[in-house]
């Protein structure tokens, strides 16, 4: 809404102080601050609240301002209420950089304020939908007109402003004038992480949001992108929750046209990925050209593994498309063996660890690991891509956090002989070497297992190691003979700490 609609409200008692600009600045949110420099907590186009406690000296109105001009904020609204008159060197501070002031009557409180502009800017979410609103939306999906139609339909009969996510919280549609991506991302992080939907999460100075899920074509996956609306459903009119349900499956279809065309691509691709393996190179590069590929340009084999997640390797599958929606060039996610998924993707447009991040509210206690071979032209060097890919993809499980990643580089490092070794003999060699000395740890107290890791990563060097630590180089000798004698290894040898080192790495 315009700055001019907010003025034009007489009981708002709004007077300006400092004239807006010639033309008026649209207002896209509500933010309440007394702080000194609020700058950080504004994303842009927000009417500000303060009651300019914050103000001791002409410098305070200067450092204060800058930080809401620099935001580009609608206006300033400044209260007398709490200090009975505004500072002179506020007005100054806004007529320097060109900052609309404006003031409000003592009895129109900031909450009222606040509510009258939100209303406002929710376009008066609690219409009840007409009758025809099920008409318009099935013809708007007729007509083809994908997500931005069926939202404008839908804005249009109930006044809810709304926004389609994808399956990482990216938007894809419409848009909540109140919000940015940013805040439209953390809503959906928040919900993620709270599980059951619809979700309503609370946006700081913005309202209400609610998240609908959009159900997945594929079966045993996560939705496949949410409807973001404005406000609580629980406040709508009656009627309007149920229309937001309908949005939802209406996008569910448009989705699947997508799925269909995706698993035949997947079914030509696995057929591809079977020639490269089998080294029939120019029977597979005329599959991969037939699918888009562009092989003249650089392409990498990227490999991705979830657990921990009640989806299973089926969250791995989206995150992949996740990424394929947001880069041309990308193909089709496959499964491939031990429940990963495989996609090749242009070199230059590898953001999956990104796509992972924001879906790591689903993995509870699991990881997601993603291994990535060296970008290469040409069939022959997908074929080598693919072989880098699927060891770099071992490595990456080995390591910790919620989304470990490696890549080409990564081979070349004694991480890859790890991941070769099966589990269980792995668990076992780091419990038959640095067991004992945790058991140790774990009766007396003592942390002999960080003094060990610290030791061997300051290269086996006495008084940088005990500076880090910061204890006594014989204190620091007096540790690691304790572990020597409960180990039977000495840290005297190359080859013993070699294998300790290994050892530690395990996890």
């Amino acid at each position: 809404m315009q700055l001019a609609e907010l003025l034009a409200m007489s009981r708002l008692g709004l007077r300006p102080v400092v004239e807006p600009r010639a033309e008026s600045p649209r207002v896209r949110g509500v933010y309440t601050t007394d702080l000194p420099d609020p700058g950080r907590y504004l994303d842009g186009g927000e009417l500000v609240l303060t009651s300019t406690t914050w103000y001791q000296e002409p410098r305070d109105a200067d450092v204060f301002v800058a930080a809401l001009s620099g935001a580009k904020v609608a206006a300033l609204v400044a209260g007398t209420a709490d200090v009975g008159a505004l500072p002179g060197p506020l007005a100054d501070a806004c007529a320097r950089h060109g900052l609309t002031l404006l003031t409000v009557d003592d009895d129109v409180s900031f909450a009222a304020l606040t509510e009258t502009v939100l209303a406002a800017l929710g376009g008066g979410h609690r219409r009840a939908p007409s009758a025809n609103l099920h008409r318009g939306l099935v013809a708007s999906m007729a007509a083809g007109e994908g997500a931005e139609g069926l939202i404008d339909v839908f804005a249009r009969a109930t006044g809810v402003w709304c926004a389609v996510l994808s399956a990482t919280g990216a938007p894809r549609a419409g848009g909540v004038p109140s919000m940015s991506e940013r805040q439209l991302a953390r809503a959906h992080h928040d919900a993620l992480g709270a599980g059951g939907f619809p979700a309503v999460r609370s946006v700081p100075g913005q309202g209400e949001l609610t998240l609908f899920p959009v159900q997945s074509p594929a079966a045993h996956r996560p939705p496949a992108g949410y409807l973001a609306a404005s406000g609580d459903y629980r406040d709508w009119a009656p009627g309007v929750a149920d229309a937001a349900w309908e949005v939802c499956a209406l996008l569910a279809l448009d989705g699947a046209a997508t799925q269909e065309r995706r698993r035949i691509e997947a079914r030509f691709l696995r057929e591809a990925v079977d020639l490269l393996t089998d080294g029939r190179e120019e029977a597979a590069a005329d599959r991969l050209t037939s699918l888009g590929l562009a092989l003249e340009a650089p392409l990498s084999a990227v490999y991705v593994s979830t657990t921990g997640s009640p989806y299973g390797a089926e969250l791995a599958a989206t995150v992949l498309e996740d990424v394929a929606d947001r880069h041309p060039g990308c193909s089709v996610p496959i499964p491939v063996e031990d429940g990963a998924y495989l996609m090749f993707v242009p070199a230059d447009d590898h953001d999956t660890a990104d796509a992972a991040q924001r879906l790591a509210p689903l993995l509870a206690d699991g990881r997601a690991a993603i291994g990535t071979g060296g970008p290469t032209t040409g069939a022959a060097g997908l074929r080598r891509s693919l072989e880098e890919g699927r060891n770099a993809l071992r490595v990456a499980a080995l390591g910790t956090g919620t989304v470990r990643t490696a890549d080409s580089g990564a081979l070349s490092s004694y991480q890859l002989l790890l991941a070769a070794v099966p589990d269980d003999v792995r668990r076992f060699y780091r419990d038959r070497l640095i067991g004992v000395v945790e058991r140790y740890d774990a009766d007396h107290g003592s942390d002999l297992v960080a003094t060990l890791t610290a030791f061997l990563d300051a290269s086996g060097s006495w008084q940088r190691c005990a500076e880090q630590l910061h204890v006594h180089v014989n204190t620091l000798r007096y540790r690691l003979r304790r572990v020597e004698e409960l180990t039977g290894h000495s840290l005297a040898t190359l080859r013993d700490r070699v294998d300790f080192c290994l050892a530690l790495s395990i996890r």
